[in-house]
């Protein structure tokens, strides 16, 4: 589809920060992905976030994945996060997530790395 912004692999919405694994589609770059995203959420999350004492992060960093094993390391630790912070036993536990949220994973992923 042309509104599509980004190839996504991995994602998981936390209480104050997110992850994702993602490639930018053209003519995307990532600071102009990173302003709309972050704008979009910040309209989503702003009243409910204040309500519970608590905010986004600010900025966000960025990873080049470069090989297929620093991918797939990058989608497990992304999926991993829910558990590691001791909300879930399991990943798909986490709604918030593509472990649970399949569908909205590209696949198969498009982009090759050695």
């Amino acid at each position: 589809m042309e509104d599509n912004r980004i190839y996504l692999r991995a994602f998981v919405v936390m209480p104050d920060h997110w992850h994702a694994l993602f490639a930018l589609r053209e003519p995307w770059t990532l600071p102009k992905f990173m302003h709309a995203m972050m704008s979009f959420v910040g309209q989503k999350t702003d009243r409910f976030l204040s309500t519970h004492d608590t905010a986004w992060q600010d900025g966000y960093y960025d990873t080049h994945v470069k090989t297929a094993k620093q991918f797939e390391y990058v989608a497990y630790y992304i999926e991993q996060n829910p558990v590691v912070k001791g909300f879930v036993g399991s990943p798909e536990q986490w709604d918030a997530s593509s472990a649970s949220c399949k569908d909205l994973v590209t696949d198969p992923w498009p982009l090759i790395y050695d």
